[in-house]
């Protein structure tokens, strides 16, 4: 990679982006952690926002920004990254890609263990219903009373295409 395709951070440029973005999104900018952005300002001596500041400004609540004082740290005033801004973009692009697919991963799982808790649910009404008429006996409102857990049941059970109207509203 030659020299002038690095990214090159100035120091006024990044104070001023720092105070306007947090520092966790500004970080997947240039394709670095948040950590090691903080760090990054602190060589070139630039005051971060303090915790809650976000919270505040989106608050409403007025918040003092910190100016950039001048350093007397020895080349403090440019920081080099050793990638360009091609590979910055792709590597923002690709963290967003992977938190997308995991989103849909995790919904996935969420959606199946749904879908495992009301099968076995059903799975152990319909027994249930079963053990009650076998034991027999049954008055009227028990066998109606079951025939409705049938019925439930079914509702539940993701194998089969029945539900009933009022629990779907």
């Amino acid at each position: 990679m030659k020299k002038q395709d690095r990214v090159v951070l100035q120091r006024e440029k990044l104070h001023k982006e720092v105070w306007q973005t947090p520092v966790r999104q500004l970080a997947k900018k240039y394709g670095m952690s948040d950590v090691g952005l903080a760090k990054v300002c602190r060589r070139m001596d630039i005051p971060l926002p303090p915790r809650g500041y976000w919270a505040k400004e989106a608050y409403g609540h007025d918040v003092d920004k910190k100016p950039l004082s001048p350093t007397s740290k020895k080349n403090a005033a440019v920081a080099t990254l050793n990638k360009s801004a091609e590979e910055l973009l792709q590597i923002a692009k690709s963290r967003a890609t992977g938190s997308k697919v995991k989103h849909r991963e995790r919904q996935r799982i969420y959606r199946l263990q749904n879908e495992l808790k009301d099968w076995e649910t059903s799975n152990r009404i319909r027994a249930y219903v079963e053990a009650m008429r076998i034991k027999g006996d049954l008055t009227s409102e028990q066998a109606e009373w079951l025939a409705w857990s049938t019925r439930y049941a079914d509702h539940l059970d993701p194998t089969v295409e029945f539900h009933i109207e009022v629990l779907e509203e």
